[in-house]
């Protein structure tokens, strides 16, 4: 793609102080401090799309050339999005696990690490303390303005909700109130009113702010909850939902080619399953294997230690492999680290986290809780995805890349969910070709969890626009899936309540980028290398899917 001239930088640079300024961790990886938190407020979400809108007028009279840069690409995918915000804002529950996820990072990432130097500074974390109170009490106001607009509370969900609010409330009144050995640097009047501003601040108006968040769950919400799931049936949920599967995919395509994909996918793994149920000598079918893997003592794991530990294994197998398949390397150390007990309950499986000026590994923060329940055939698996060369080689390596605006190197990769988690998937799936998975146990579980990414293209358009029942999707997951009856539950709830579309991405990304190398080797034939189609598809940090498709056209016929 050819170079962005200065009115496209500009336009990247005017979204990029935006982002800085209204989403802290952005400011942290470039370690600058955090002088405000975002409250999720209408008007907030009114004014970005004012900006969207704005930033869309101008890459619309820049110049020709710039059509086809990769910087363009992504100013105009973010600042479309943007432009949506205020339209968008009503679909997404501010209670639910992963969209109160925010509030969780801002203890970790905003106030545990906050260093107290100066009066300023205490200043400073008040004002902090203060923005996070307005955020719980935007919570409940935008709880209210949905239910106004008959997007009221979907009540399977309801008790995921109070969990994950009761957990919040415990979490921020521990973590806003700093230890007196974190003071030491402050005199003492300045350490007086930090500490009783924060006592106030807690218990006068955020306490009082989350106890009206979960009397309004306990209450109206509960009386006027539906007993069905997904954004279908909700006054304008199908259209919201066909928005959210183009925001995610990144390219055009629409709910029913997703579900016709998906069905296929699923058919294709299950005969993959058979085949290698066959090369085991095993007669039966899927469900007597399962009885047969979970009296294998490698099916559940006795301890976290011990899910660290298999973790750990297989990152030391494909470590050695890494530099014969890709040209440059993340220079951040990575890890594995079990979640905070207190986000276990919400989240099926955990979180990739970025390295920070404050903490700088990349982790895969893992769920360590109902190990009893919790299948480990598929580790491997999720570890590639995970850690390396999933999420790590990806988000850490264009953090590191001084060349790539920041807008490519930080902040699409949380708006395009294709690329990102299209690119673990991909990548997971290498394990295939580096002999990672000759093992038939290693293997059975990489495409049983192929398979659990691929049920999600079934699911999730099926509970939010053609009308399945939980019931039907909880049968038909628990039927492509060997995740407990617990875990099933938690899937099926994130896809109709609380990030309708999301889980998309994985499998679409994952077949674009599959897709894009096949049609690279086609063309190159013996001219192809799989580090240079590496280095094409990473180098240029996260584009959406058409613009990738562009970078990797223009290196296949080079």
């Amino acid at each position: 793609m050819a170079e962005p001239s200065d009115p496209t930088r500009h336009l990247a640079d005017e979204l990029w102080a935006h982002l800085q300024r209204t989403q802290p961790h952005f400011a942290l990886h470039a370690g600058e401090p955090v002088t405000q938190l975002p409250r999720g407020t209408y008007e907030e979400a009114s004014e970005a799309a004012a900006l969207g809108r704005r930033i869309l007028a101008g890459l619309d009279r820049a110049p020709e050339s710039d059509v086809d840069t990769s910087l363009a690409a992504v100013v105009r995918a973010l600042a479309t999005q943007l432009a949506g915000a205020d339209e968008d804002y009503w679909w997404s529950f501010p209670v639910a696990p992963y969209q109160s996820f925010g509030w969780t990072l801002y203890g970790q990432q905003v106030f545990r690490p906050f260093a107290f130097t100066a009066g300023d500074e205490a200043k400073r974390y008040l004002s902090l303390v203060n923005d996070f109170t307005h955020t719980i009490k935007a919570a409940h106001a935008k709880l209210i303005g949905q239910a106004e607009q008959g997007i009221v509370l979907p009540r399977p969900a309801l008790p995921g909700f109070l969990a994950a609010v009761r957990a919040h409330r415990a979490a921020a009144a521990e973590f806003l109130r700093p230890a007196e050995s974190r003071l030491a640097g402050l005199d003492p009047a300045t350490r007086t009113m930090l500490t009783d501003g924060v006592d106030r601040l807690v218990v006068d108006d955020l306490l009082p702010a989350f106890d009206a968040v979960l009397a309004h769950l306990d209450g109206p919400g509960a009386q006027s909850a539906v007993d069905g799931i997904g954004l279908g049936q909700y006054p304008g949920g199908h259209e919201a939902y066909r928005r959210l599967v183009r925001h995610y995919a990144t390219y055009p395509i629409e709910p029913e080619e997703v579900h016709e994909l998906g069905l296929k996918a699923v058919a294709e793994l299950t005969e993959q399953l058979a085949e290698i149920r066959r090369e085991v000598g095993f007669d039966g079918d899927e469900t007597a294997y399962r009885a047969v893997l979970e009296a294998d003592p490698r099916f559940h794991a006795p301890s976290p230690e011990h899910v660290a530990d298999t973790y750990r294994r297989h990152i030391d197998a494909i470590e050695p492999l890494l530099d014969q398949w890709f040209s440059v390397r993340p220079r951040a150390a990575f890890g594995v680290q079990r979640l905070d007990p207190e986000l276990e309950a919400g989240m099926t499986f955990g979180y990739y986290e970025q390295p920070i000026a404050a903490n700088p590994v990349g982790r895969y923060r893992f769920n360590g809780s109902g190990l009893a329940g919790r299948a480990q055939i598929s580790a491997a698996a999720l570890i590639f995805h995970e850690l390396v060369p999933g999420h790590h080689f990806h988000l850490a390596r264009q953090a590191e890349d001084a060349t790539l605006h920041p807008l490519q190197g930080q902040a699409a990769a949380e708006s395009l969910g294709a690329y990102c988690e299209g690119w673990a998937e991909y990548a997971a799936s290498l394990g295939f070709e580096m002999g990672l998975f000759s093992d038939p146990w290693d293997r059975y579980g990489a495409c049983l969890h192929q398979r659990f990414v691929a049920q999600r293209l079934v699911v999730d358009t099926g509970l939010n626009t053609l009308g399945w029942s939980e019931d039907k999707g909880r049968e038909y997951l628990s039927s492509t899936t060997m995740e407990s009856p617990a875990q099933v539950s938690t899937e099926i709830l994130r896809y109709g309540t609380d990030l309708p579309a999301q889980s998309l991405s994985y499998r679409l990304g994952f077949e674009k980028f599959w897709e894009l190398r096949r049609t690279a080797e086609r063309a190159l034939g013996s001219r192809f290398d799989v580090r240079e189609f590496h280095e094409t598809v990473l180098g240029q940090g996260t584009l959406p899917l058409t613009a990738v498709e562009l970078n990797v056209r223009a290196y296949a016929n080079r």
